[in-house]
């Protein structure tokens, strides 16, 4: 039976027990929270029984929350510039790493970070955005990036989870051969687009490839043969039908809806998907997922995962840095990491803690993973204006057959030396 949001939800009471077992005595403070996550949100539920909890178990320390949704970074960025002083924050780790913490305004958990705390995370969710020995994120909300699919149109099709590129493309001719498509995109949403890219780069060439092409200050990387190979094979999955032809005009949520509705049988997407889908798709939908298959003669394996992963960061200039970050521990502690998979319906970072049932295959693969790389490729990390301003939209123009891969090709080769040239 799949997962019931409400047949799992813990009462605050049975939360509390848990935290009161390791509470320590603190100062008396309460805690300004700007969250991406808006109020009527089951992850919102879910962190506010944590802090109500964590409140019960330590008299002395309240919350004010701030629900801004997702542009919580943006809108905290110009709160600051203002004075207004926030003590911790979330948002996509990625996210921070490329603002808030690369701007210098994030404060180092690395007091807090002890053997026992790296020992209970799942490997590299600690080590994916820490700089120079330094922690300035404690991860909580594990994203895996995988093909999220229905399990019975595979059956039906009488196709297995492909384990290489070509596998792939045969399981959408053999989807075809029901009258359904394998893969449906949005059009609109360069991101998930860009996914298909940034995988067969690291396919070939090993995990965080991409970066490494963009480090290459001559523009010269994106030159590497694997990288025209990445966008040829990106266009392929139109030439052989894997996608419909009426996808290339869809804008966020339509393609995933066609999966909810069984038009579709996947989405490439991170683990949100299910959960995203839950309303649309019913209680009894028969989720499954498989990892990005491998390239002829590439070096990159099945088991290296792409991740989105949720972080959240005391402000260097908070009131009440200590006890910000004394709570962010408790966060990923077993019992509130229970709470965010059993109320909010998602992946987490603790070791041992099993997901929501539609998610399952995505615990799987955190667990197997070998290799950790950002969500598409990583560029929104550390090259946020290249990323928004060149990658995604050429990209996008040539997926969407706009642009040929050889022309994208030489635009991410010019514009990559004159972005180095104006640094």
């Amino acid at each position: 039976m799949l997962f019931s949001a409400s047949r799992y939800v813990l009462s605050v009471a049975a939360l509390t027990t848990g935290l009161m077992a390791s509470a320590g005595a603190g100062s008396a403070a309460e805690l300004t929270f700007w969250s991406m996550w808006n109020e009527t949100e089951p992850q919102a539920k879910a962190l506010q029984m944590i802090m109500d909890a964590y409140t019960v178990a330590n008299p002395e320390t309240t919350f004010s929350v701030v629900w801004n949704g997702r542009q919580n970074q943006t809108k905290l960025r110009g709160a600051l510039q203002a004075g207004t002083k926030v003590d911790f924050m979330d948002q996509d780790g990625d996210q921070l790493v490329g603002g808030l913490q690369k701007e210098g305004l994030a404060y180092d958990l690395s007091g807090i970070v002890d053997d026992e705390l790296k020992n209970a995370l799942l490997p590299g969710t600690l080590d994916l955005y820490s700089s120079d020995g330094k922690y300035y994120q404690i991860t909580y909300i594990y994203n895996t990036v995988n093909f999220w699919y229905n399990k019975e149109m595979m059956d039906e099709a009488g196709a297995t989870p492909p384990k290489t590129w070509d596998d792939l493309i045969a399981v959408c001719d053999a989807v075809k051969g029901i009258g359904k498509h394998a893969l449906v995109v949005e059009s609109d949403a360069a991101d998930y687009n860009m996914l298909f890219f940034s995988n067969l780069v690291e396919r070939t060439l090993g995990a965080n490839a991409v970066l490494k092409l963009m480090e290459d200050k001559s523009g010269a990387g994106w030159a590497d043969p694997a990288v025209l190979d990445a966008a040829q094979k990106s266009r392929q999955l139109w030439d052989a039908g894997c996608i419909a032809e009426d996808a290339r005009g869809f804008q966020w949520p339509a393609g995933q809806t066609t999966v909810a509705l069984g038009d579709t049988m996947g989405e490439l997407v991170g683990s949100w998907l299910p959960t995203e889908l839950l309303e649309t798709a019913g209680q009894d939908f028969p989720w499954a997922a498989f990892s990005f298959p491998e390239v002829p003669g590439g070096v990159g394996k099945s088991t290296d995962m792409e991740v989105a992963l949720i972080g959240m960061m005391v402000l260097k200039d908070s009131p009440n840095a200590e006890e910000a970050a004394q709570f962010l521990k408790y966060v990923v502690s077993e019992e509130a990491q229970k709470t965010m998979v059993e109320t909010g319906v998602v992946g987490v970072t603790r070791k041992g803690v099993e997901w929501p049932a539609i998610i399952a295959d995505g615990a799987t693969s955190a667990a197997e993973a070998t290799a950790l790389s950002n969500f598409a490729g990583g560029l929104a990390l550390y090259y946020p204006d290249f990323n928004s301003n060149v990658a995604k939209p050429e990209y996008n123009k040539m997926f969407l057959g706009q642009a040929t891969p050889e022309e994208f090709v030489a635009t991410m080769v010019a514009a990559t030396a004159e972005y180095w040239k104006a640094q």
